[in-house]
Formats: C-alpha cells, structure tokens, sequence
C-alpha cells in the first residue's frame, strides 16, 4: 500500500489525547484504524499490518495511536466487527466480498452431511469475483447449516477449504437448521 500522506491529514482530526497517558483512548485509536483503513480501500483491496504500520509511522502527529502491538489488538477488533478479513498468508482484505454464512449469490458448494439427511456444509466465495484474484477458486470460508461451525474468519485457497468441509462433512451429525417460522 503506497499511499501520500497528504491524503491522510485528517486522520487524527478531531481525536482528543488523554492528558495524562499521552495516547488515545481505545475508541479514539479505533476511529484512526477505520480512517486508515478507508484510506487503504481507496488504494487497493489489501494490505499488511506492516504496510499500515508504515503508512502510521509516516504521519506527523502519529504518537499517540501507540506501538504496533497497539494496532494489532485493533486489527483484531476490526475483524471481529467484520471491518477486514485476514487471510492465512497474513494479508488483510479491505473489501468484504464473501459473507461469514452462505447465501444464494456466495455459496461455491454445498456438502451433504452423514447420511445425506444431515445439514449441509457450505463453501462460500466472493461473487462478483474479486478482480484482482489471479487464480480460481480464490479465498473462501465454510460453515455448516446445522451445527453453526465454520472455519473462522481468515480465508484460505478453496482447495484447503474443500478438505477442510469434507471432513466436517464427514463426521457432523447435525440436523439441519430448522426452516424459519414467518
């Protein structure tokens, strides 16, 4: 991620420092991520911690977000809020194409369970496919639609995933999920 640092002037607009730790509050050091993340989207569909960190560093003013442990923890918050996705290679994805659970536009495969009456594993992927994906099948995620398990939060290549699925498939005796009551 190259990025001028003109761009970024009004990243700690408005963020008040705690007089006495010198750093900003949780909330506040939040709120910069997300502006440099927005940031970042404007350059590309991902990135590193370590190219966020330099792009932070770069920044007069940039003290009191604090060390890069700091911005690691956030990272996570920001995933967890479903802000980014990491990959397994350790990329960040700054565009959210594939959901956490499957839907009709994202649902690569469907796995059946033991038995073939069991619930089913999905494979989801981003749909429109992500332009600057170079090789198919790309990231993806599975879940299951019974059990509620699923392979976390980081992507990885289909072919690791398909296994993955197929094992879970293969031992999860869940039901399915019951049809929803209108």
């Amino acid at each position: 991620m190259t990025t001028s640092t003109d761009t970024l002037d009004g990243l700690f607009a408005g963020l008040r420092v705690d007089q006495f730790s010198g750093r900003f509050d949780h909330e506040a050091a939040y709120e910069v991520l997300l502006r440099l993340l927005d940031h970042a989207r404007l350059v590309g569909d991902r990135t590193t911690p370590a190219e966020l960190w330099t792009v932070l560093q770069s920044i007069p003013g940039s003290e009191p977000f604090g060390s890069r442990a700091r911005l690691h923890q956030l990272l996570h918050t920001a995933e967890r809020d479903g802000q980014i996705r990491r990959t397994a290679t350790g990329h960040i994805l700054l565009r959210l194409d594939a959901p956490f659970t499957g839907g009709p536009m994202h649902v690569w495969v469907r796995l059946e369970g033991r038995g073939g009456s069991e619930a089913e594993v999905e494979i989801t992927g981003a749909d429109p496919w992500p332009e600057n994906q170079l090789h198919a099948p790309g990231p993806a995620w599975w879940c299951c639609t019974g059990c509620r398990d699923h392979s976390g939060s980081l992507a990885q290549d289909f072919l690791l995933i398909r296994d993955a699925a197929t094992d879970h498939a293969r031992t999860c005796r869940a039901l399915p999920a019951p049809p929803a009551v209108a």
